[in-house]
């Protein structure tokens, strides 16, 4: 009996021990972010470390690793150890569009990304460079049946893509796309005349705006958006089946052990939860949205579902 005891005692003092390694965080934690400085993505994860960081009392260095529609980040996610310290702060476009739209990826990201938690969701903008004499959307649809593929669209990822895609498919027009490695070239292009429009969020689109370089015509979706209170929301404007609400989340390696996932989800809840978050989340125009662990999940699962029978129905192949 003693003998007994004194092993329980000690492989309950290993197990302490074990457990003690997996502290969460012990070290500074890598914030990927799959689109270029400046882009909505990159302006909402910059905050968000920021107030992670508080939370978690350790630095957040944030690094921005572009190329392949967000691909070279994913890739650096699944390649780190997945111990929580390195995360991937990136918009739907990679975990829900890029596998369905993708024919060949290296990485299928419902396997290999662990869904933490959301954390916003933003609108997509119809925009034209501003100089174009096409001043609705209305009259967009109809030079673009008058002249099939005439008209070109900018794209840096599977959301502004597609939001041009659901545009052509609900009007029965043809435009041309143009792809770009960051929505900030695309957006100068379209700003200096090379390209005719981008679908893309207020946000990234806003120092465009400013400048007047580029016009927003119609907001995604039936209302209108607070940033945007004169530009028609697409069902005003006669476009109502061009609704895309992307949204943005942090995501872990799907091997990361699921004790050290669950303090990764209390940490990211905890910092959507923090005074100030959702006020300053408004200011830019984002909508707050915390789902995490496995409402995430789920969550993510019915999104994936919904743009496959949008794509199905568009007869939109992976390429």
């Amino acid at each position: 009996m003693i003998k007994r005891s004194t092993r329980w005692v000690v492989t309950g003092l290993l197990c302490a021990v074990a457990g003690a390694t997996q502290a969460f965080p012990d070290k500074p934690i890598t914030l990927i972010v799959p689109f270029a400085a400046g882009s909505t993505t990159d302006v909402n994860a910059r905050d968000f470390a920021q107030i992670l960081g508080n939370v978690v009392k350790q630095p957040i260095v944030l690094e921005n690793r572009t190329g392949a529609e967000g691909a070279i980040a994913g890739q650096a996610l699944v390649n780190a150890p997945a111990d929580g310290h390195m995360l991937l702060f990136t918009s739907s476009s990679l975990p829900v569009l890029d596998p369905l739209m993708k024919k060949a990826m290296p990485y299928d990201p419902v396997k290999v990304f662990a869904p933490v938690c959301t954390v916003a969701r933003t609108s997509n903008v119809m925009n034209i460079t501003a100089g174009s004499p096409l001043k609705t959307a209305a009259e967009v649809v109809a030079a673009a049946k008058a002249q099939p593929e005439k008209l070109t669209f900018a794209y840096s990822s599977a959301t502004t893509r597609l939001a041009a895609e659901l545009f052509q498919q609900t009007t029965g027009v043809k435009l041309r796309g143009v792809p770009y490695r960051s929505s900030v070239t695309a957006l100068t292009e379209v700003a200096s005349g090379q390209v005719d429009l981008m679908f893309i969020d207020h946000v990234s689109a806003q120092p465009f705006y400013e400048t007047s370089k580029v016009r927003p015509l119609a907001a995604a979706g039936a209302q209108r958006i607070k940033a945007l209170p004169n530009v028609p929301s697409a069902t005003e404007a006669g476009v109502p089946g061009y609704n895309i609400l992307p949204w943005f989340a942090v995501y872990a390696s799907a091997k990361t052990p699921p004790a050290v996932l669950a303090q990764v989800r209390d940490a990211v809840g905890k910092a959507m939860a923090s005074p100030g978050v959702a006020s300053n989340l408004e200011k830019r125009g984002l909508e707050p949205m915390a789902i995490c662990g496995d409402a995430f999940v789920k969550f993510q699962k019915d999104d994936i579902e919904l743009w496959r029978g949008v794509l199905n129905k568009a007869g939109i192949e992976p390429q």
